[in-house]
């Protein structure tokens, strides 16, 4: 494995080997019907509202959160990040995660969509290339950078304006099987974000799709 390590205006990088995990939770519910309930309900009228309530959970969008990097594959030397929320995305079905390190100053936007087959995840992921230096919806002053990463990987650095003024910013596109997968990095405008970290978080997320896809 290529190890990277960085040190530029407050962002060093060091690899650190990928483990993805998955967790899950689940909560048991019941209720307790009343007596007149229980002797004027008929069996097949309960059987059916179970039938109901068991075609509505499966009805339910998956849940792709734990194609997501962890907080903890996130390696800044004397830094650290959390996750801060993950916002389900009903269409195109994926993901989107928000990682925040202490101070708040910088963020990583992890955002997966799930499409029906890979050739649609192409189509999606050349539309957004094709905006990713916008001066007004992209990376300002940046060059789009074919990268090794998934399959048409591409990146661009340079800054961005928000309303409380610029910020340095780093985007990476890439797709990988039926995922387009598009991560963006913010930091103050003195403090921009190197290339190889931005590789390097990119990686670690390829390799958690393909660990954790669904086939």
């Amino acid at each position: 494995m290529k190890q990277i390590s960085v040190l530029a205006a407050g962002w060093a990088v060091t690899t650190l080997a990928i483990g993805v995990a998955v967790t899950g939770c689940g909560s048991d519910k019941s209720s307790t019907p009343s007596s007149s309930s229980t002797s004027s309900k008929p069996a097949s009228s309960a059987t059916s509202s179970a039938a109901s309530t068991s075609g509505s959970a499966a009805a339910q969008p998956s849940d792709y959160s734990k194609l997501l990097i962890k907080a903890t594959d996130i390696v800044v030397p004397g830094d650290s990040f959390t996750l801060v929320q993950t916002v389900p995305i009903p269409s195109p079905a994926g993901v989107s995660g928000l990682f925040g390190n202490q101070g708040g100053a910088r963020t990583i936007n992890d955002t997966i969509n799930v499409y029906p087959d890979a050739g649609a995840a192409t189509q999606a992921r050349d539309l957004s290339v094709s905006t990713l230096t916008d001066p007004d919806l992209g990376v300002r002053g940046g060059t789009p950078t074919p990268v090794d990463v998934g399959n048409g990987g591409t990146m661009a650095v340079g800054t961005t304006n928000k309303p409380d003024g610029p910020k340095a910013k780093g985007s990476i596109m890439f797709t990988e099987g039926k995922t387009f997968v598009d991560i963006e990095f913010e930091s103050p405008a003195g403090d921009p974000v190197p290339s190889d970290f931005i590789l390097d978080v990119a990686r670690k997320q390829d390799a958690a799709i393909k660990a954790g896809l669904p086939s």
